[in-house]
C-alpha cells in the first residue's frame, strides 16, 4: 500500500472512530437520563471512582515499586542512566446501582485482602460512602462493596411476580447492609421464630414468604392468629380462602 492510499483511507478510520465515540457517549447519555435519582448519583460516583483511581491507590498504599526494567525498557536504555522504577497500582473495574459502587480489583505483590481491609474507611471518606466492604472474590482479585445510602434505612419494597419459585424451601428475606440479597434455607428446618417489636416488620415478612410461595401447589398454608377473636379478622385475614386450614389458637390447643 502506497503513501497516497494510506493518507486516502485515514479520514475514513478517522470518521469510523469519531462514530463509534459518538454512539459510544449517546448511549451512555440515554442510559443516565432514564436511570431513576438515586442511581444518576451512583452514575457519577463511579466516574469519580474511576478518575481519582490512580492518584488515591498510593496514597492508600495501594500500590508497589516495582525496581526490575522490563525488556523494553532495557533494549531502549543505550546509555548508563539508572532506569527509573514502576510504580504499579491494582486495576480497579467499577460499576454502580442504586446504592452505590461495586468495584473489582486485581490483588498485587504484597498488596492483597488484608491491605484493601485496611484501606476500607479511608475508600469509604474518599468515595464518600456510609461504609465499605472488602471481599475475596475470587485467587488473585478482591471485591469492594461501598454503599452512600445505608439500605436498612430506606423503605423496602417487593413486588410479587406471580410466578413458581425456583426453590420452594429458599425465604427471600431482602437486602442486607451493603444492599446484598440476603436468603435462608429452609430445608429440613422444622420450624422457625420471627420475633421483634411491634411495628418493625414481621407481618410484612411473612407476608412476602406467602406471597412468594402461594403460586406453588406444593405449598399449602395453615394459620393460627392469636391477636383477634375469629379467623376473618387480623393480619391474615386474606389467606382464609386459600388456606388449608385458619383458627384462632385457644389454650387448651396449647397453639399459643
Amino acid at each position: 500500500m502506497s503513501v497516497q492510499e494510506v493518507f486516502g483511507i485515514a479520514p475514513l478510520v478517522v470518521q469510523l472512530g469519531l462514530t463509534v465515540i459518538a454512539v459510544w457517549a449517546l448511549v451512555w447519555v440515554v442510559r443516565y437520563v432514564r436511570a431513576d435519582a438515586m442511581t444518576r448519583q451512583s452514575i457519577r460516583q463511579a466516574v469519580r471512582v474511576r478518575w481519582g483511581w490512580k492518584r488515591l491507590a498510593p496514597m492508600l498504599k495501594l500500590s508497589v515499586t516495582d525496581k526490575t526494567p522490563t525488556a523494553l525498557a532495557s533494549m531502549a536504555n543505550t546509555g548508563n542512566k539508572p532506569i527509573k522504577p514502576r510504580v504499579l497500582i491494582p486495576a480497579l473495574k467499577v460499576r454502580h446501582d442504586a446504592y452505590g459502587v461495586i468495584a473489582r480489583a486485581k490483588c498485587l505483590p504484597r498488596v492483597g485482602l488484608e491491605q484493601f481491609q485496611k484501606a476500607a474507611p479511608h475508600l469509604a471518606d474518599a468515595w464518600g460512602c456510609t461504609r465499605v466492604a472488602v471481599t475475596q472474590d475470587k485467587p488473585g482479585q478482591v471485591l469492594i462493596r461501598g454503599v452512600r445510602l445505608d439500605p436498612l434505612k430506606l423503605p423496602a419494597e417487593h413486588h410479587p411476580t406471580g410466578e413458581v419459585p425456583d426453590e420452594i424451601a429458599r425465604w427471600d428475606l431482602g437486602l442486607d447492609e451493603y444492599a446484598q440479597p440476603v436468603s435462608v434455607d429452609l430445608t429440613q428446618v422444622p420450624g422457625v421464630t420471627v420475633a421483634g417489636l411491634p411495628g418493625f416488620g414481621k407481618t410484612s415478612l411473612i407476608n412476602r414468604l406467602i406471597c412468594d410461595w402461594a403460586p406453588s401447589p406444593t405449598v399449602q398454608y395453615v394459620c393460627a392468629d392469636g391477636k383477634v377473636s375469629t379467623a376473618r379478622e387480623g393480619d391474615y385475614a386474606h389467606l382464609v380462602k386459600s388456606a388449608t386450614t385458619s383458627k384462632r389458637p385457644t389454650p387448651s390447643s396449647g397453639a399459643w
